[in-house]
């Protein structure tokens, strides 16, 4: 376990140093900045007669977990795997006394705390920008909001990762992830019941917990769903990983 540990620090460290996520993130926050300032502005421009009282922390959680979060996941899982075998950087991990599976495991875990701190980076984000419009909102439910939405993450972390087991190029690897999520996020939307039947319908996790309760048997279908998506995908990654001559 401490070995896990330890090399899950090692891979998360690895991707903390790139610039590129620090980018993402400064992104979302001037998305969180252009809303405010909007509704600030529509405020100023009515002489306070329209005033836009919404939660925008649960507004921009959407867009956190459908296109910022996949999007740095598939970055990360691209860096850890197809940019080292690339780099011939996965040789070196591999020589060291670690199985195979706490490398994928590590890496995995290290791409889901990245998604993790991120997540909370936006929150607190969008809470402060909250706060400066000078609207309340229920902190603690929006909160868990974002928390729960932390674990369909995983079944992207291990589809971006099966993508990288079967490309050696990152650049197509990157394209496969965004161009396969695109597709399944099409078919969640427009095509039924099927697309109902694809992990990527759940990304919003929260709304099966949070709010409106749904039957049993419709909240067992859709758990299962999700966890036999992460556990198929974690399976398939790894028999190829471990078979994989790098």
């Amino acid at each position: 376990m401490n070995t896990l540990i330890l090399n899950t620090k090692n891979e998360f460290y690895k991707l903390i140093s790139k610039k590129k996520y620090l980018v993402i993130l400064i992104i979302g926050a001037i998305v969180c900045a252009v809303r405010v300032g909007g509704t600030l502005l529509i405020s100023k421009i009515s002489h306070g007669m329209v005033n836009v009282k919404s939660n925008m922390v649960m507004e921009m959680l959407p867009l956190c977990t459908d296109i910022l979060i996949p999007l740095i996941t598939f970055m990360a899982v691209t860096d850890l795997f197809s940019s080292e075998v690339q780099e011939d950087n996965i040789k070196a991990v591999l020589l060291c006394p670690v199985s195979r599976f706490k490398v994928m495991t590590s890496k995995a875990l290290a791409v889901l705390s990245l998604g993790a701190v991120y997540t909370a980076a936006y929150f607190i984000v969008c809470a402060v920008f909250q706060s400066l419009s000078g609207t309340k909102f229920p902190a603690a439910h929006t909160a868990a909001a974002y928390l729960i939405d932390i674990i369909p993450v995983i079944a992207l972390i291990f589809m971006a990762v099966l993508i990288n087991m079967i490309s050696k190029s990152p650049s197509l690897a990157m394209l496969l992830c965004i161009g396969i999520y695109a597709v399944f996020k099409y078919m969640n939307y427009f095509v039924t019941p099927f697309g109902q039947l694809i992990f990527t319908a759940y990304s919003q996790w929260h709304k099966l917990w949070l709010g409106a309760t749904l039957p049993l048997g419709a909240m067992i279908s859709k758990v299962g769903i999700l966890f036999g998506s992460i556990l198929t995908l974690y399976t398939i990654s790894y028999i190829i990983f471990d078979r994989k001559d790098f």
